[in-house]
């Protein structure tokens, strides 16, 4: 076994390997390294774009939830004055419908003392002819004469004149 040892490489095969390395180099660079740096600028730039198409997306959402939290605030102000004004206009009504029937019980207790005034009138008149007529009866039946129609309307008039008003209405 004999071996052959050198300390420095040949020349020419320092110079193919040399020339070899740098034809790789220039093909794996054209053949890879090209492609590969495109793609990975591709994909960091896709990369980017999505980012800031999220942002963009969630500033918008953002913007659209401040706009339907102040729809729904705005609505809900809006609800519950709808429902006071409902309350309101419900006592009004209410009130309204307590002073006509307050207006028509008074006009209903009106007309009712009207006509019980007059009725009183009335039976105080029948009450009058029916004391007049039994005074006549009476003093017809002591005098035992017959008096005419005006002479007893006189005798009628002159008694109730006497009697007087009061004790007739008491």
């Amino acid at each position: 076994m004999d071996f052959d040892v050198r300390v420095l490489p040949q020349l020419s095969s320092m110079i193919l390997q040399l020339i070899a390395t740098v034809v790789l180099f220039f093909i794996l660079r054209h053949f890879l390294y090209k492609p590969v740096s495109k793609f990975m600028n591709e994909r960091k730039e896709g990369i980017q774009s999505d980012i800031d198409d999220a942002k963009t997306l969630k500033s918008e959402a953002i913007e659209l939830k401040s706009e339907y939290e102040f729809k729904i605030n705005e609505a809900k102000t809006e609800g519950q004055k709808i429902i006071e004004d409902s309350r309101k206009r419900g006592e009004e009504i209410k009130q309204d419908i307590v002073n006509e029937a307050r207006v028509e019980a008074n006009s209903i207790m009106e007309k009712a003392r009207v006509e019980i005034e007059r009725e009183k009138e009335k039976a105080l008149e029948e009450i009058k002819l029916q004391a007049g007529e039994m005074a006549i009866l009476i003093a017809s039946k002591v005098i035992d004469k017959n008096l005419d129609m005006n002479l007893q309307k006189d005798m009628i008039d002159k008694f109730v004149d006497e009697v007087g008003v009061d004790k007739w209405q008491n």
